[in-house]
């Protein structure tokens, strides 16, 4: 499943419409036909009764969407009333087909003219079990003022009061389609059906309390046209995986599956070592080694039992180490501090194998010292990319995507912004995850995954699928543990690795 802001829907309808030849009109009644399918998916699936629908639609082709709609709900039997927004003599020429196919059937129909009382005539709304919003479309960029946004106020409001359900046509009203920021006001959607691609707007934390359940529907367009189009996201998904999972062969050996080097933990911090390169294990690297202090030796030597350790006065080892490694982890629980710092540089100096760099690697970080390194993952959340980039936290969650986008790009690496729908992006390829809840929400959960993709880097896969996937195996461990576990933890999602390689192994066997 794809995702784009609100200017990409117009590049696609423009497309659509000169080089396929697919008249607008073509265009609306798919998404009428779909929406509709959906709209009575949800009343089925969620034991409703959708027999009185009112539906509110505004003059541009979200509206339009709206007639074609209301006319094939009004076609099975259903109560329909339609209330109209706008001035209809701008009205596109499919919106407006639509309108007057809805007028011929004799569907029930008001315009909410200017200056009219809209809470008084918004109180038959009370008698809705379902309000369809098809106000605005994904290009809306101003605030919502006067009459539109007394409008919406009251449909919110009254829901309040009556408790009918409303369903949202391409996005809630209100919200911008690429930011996702609220514009003044905004419908709240129960169900938000929309079209062809998942908006990027959608993705900002604080507007999913407008969106409540998205579904996203295919309208037709030509697949041919997301294969021309370089700057698209995608959602990492299990097919996506399966895709690119490296076969292993029956006469395989450790030394196939690649050696991996993990420099973690120090005093008080011995767990960030532990889970990093026990992830790394379970994840199916060949070889393990952990490089450590004395002291992390001392107790993690007894628990590593599948891993190696190293200690780093051991200086010629440590040469030997990397010189073999095909995948590199550096930073959990190291330390803040210079001698992390200079440890970082010395290594990035002398290999050009992947490296994910995590945690105290991150706050030691320079983008100048990956520049001869085109194999470097870093993995911050919110508030280490923040210091990264020197942007505000909360100017980054207004587009996690273009930030993280834009970072990797500079610096001709790949960015691994963890959080809820963690995004992967080597600045050309941005990939966002499905998998993962809030019952991961606790410590080490950073550590692993660092193992993980370390891991699978170390087996041969490209540093920006090692990641994608590695982000999806994590969650989806996490997902897993969740149905019968309110709190998941790091070491039970290192337990259920294998098992779920195993579930996706046998499945690309099928």
């Amino acid at each position: 499943m794809y995702i784009a802001g609100a200017e990409f829907t117009s590049l696609m309808d423009r497309t659509c419409i000169e080089k396929y030849k697919m008249p607008e009109i073509m265009l609306m009644e798919n998404a009428a036909e779909v929406g509709f399918r959906r709209i009575m998916k949800i009343e089925s699936e969620n034991n409703l009764n959708f027999r009185e629908i009112t539906i509110v639609c505004g003059c541009g082709n979200n509206g339009g969407d709206g007639f074609a709609i209301a006319r094939k709900l009004y076609n099975i039997g259903r109560d329909i009333k339609i209330i109209v927004i706008g001035n209809i003599s701008k009205m596109s020429y499919s919106a407006k087909t639509n309108y007057d196919i809805a007028l011929a059937m004799g569907i029930e129909l008001f315009h909410l003219e200017k200056g009219i009382d809209i809470s008084e005539k918004l109180k038959e709304l009370s008698k809705s079990d379902l309000v369809l919003d098809c106000i605005f479309g994904v290009g809306l960029n101003r605030n919502i003022e006067g009459d539109y946004k007394e409008l919406i106020n009251c449909i919110n409001r009254l829901k309040e009061e009556n408790d009918y359900k409303i369903i949202a046509i391409d996005i809630p009203s209100g919200i911008n389609g690429s930011i996702g920021e609220v514009m003044g006001v905004s419908i709240k959607a129960d169900f938000t059906i929309t079209f062809e691609f998942f908006k990027k707007g959608f993705l900002r934390y604080d507007t999913e309390k407008y969106l409540g359940k998205v579904y996203t529907e295919k309208i037709g367009i030509p697949y041919k046209f997301y294969n021309e189009i370089e700057d698209i996201a995608s959602f990492i998904e299990e097919d996506y995986v399966l895709d690119n999972l490296i076969i292993r062969e029956d006469y395989s050996h450790k030394g196939d599956f690649g050696r991996s080097v993990i420099f973690a933990a120090s005093n008080g911090f011995y767990g960030a070592g532990y889970l990093s390169t026990q992830a790394c294990v379970k994840t199916g690297s060949g070889l393990t080694s952990l490089v450590c202090s004395e002291d992390v030796q001392k107790i993690l030597a007894v628990k590593l039992e599948e891993a190696m350790t190293c200690l780093y006065s051991d200086s010629e080892r440590v040469e030997k180490l990397l010189e073999s490694a095909n995948a590199v982890a550096f930073g959990p629980g190291l330390g803040n501090n210079e001698k992390t710092e200079k440890l970082l540089q010395k290594i990035l100096s002398e290999i050009n194998i992947p490296i994910v760099i995590d945690a105290d690697g991150i706050n030691v970080f320079k983008a100048e010292y990956v520049k001869n390194n085109t194999n470097c993952i870093l993995t911050p959340h919110l508030g280490e990319f923040s210091r990264l980039s020197g942007i505000s936290i909360r100017e980054i969650e207004k587009d996690r995507l273009g930030y993280a986008k834009k970072y990797a790009k500079d610096n001709e690496l790949v960015l691994v912004l963890k959080g809820k729908n963690t995004i992967v992006t080597d600045g050309i390829r941005t990939m966002v995850n499905t998998t993962g809840n809030y019952a991961m929400a606790n410590g080490g959960m950073g550590d692993t995954l660092t193992g993980i993709i370390t891991a699978l880097c170390a087996q041969g896969y490209e540093a920006f699928v090692a990641a994608t996937i590695g982000v999806y195996l994590h969650g989806r461990c996490g997902d897993s543990i969740f149905e019968n576990n309110q709190v998941v933890n790091a070491t039970d999602i290192i337990k259920r690795i294998p098992k779920e390689l195993k579930i996706l192994y046998n499945r690309v066997n099928i």
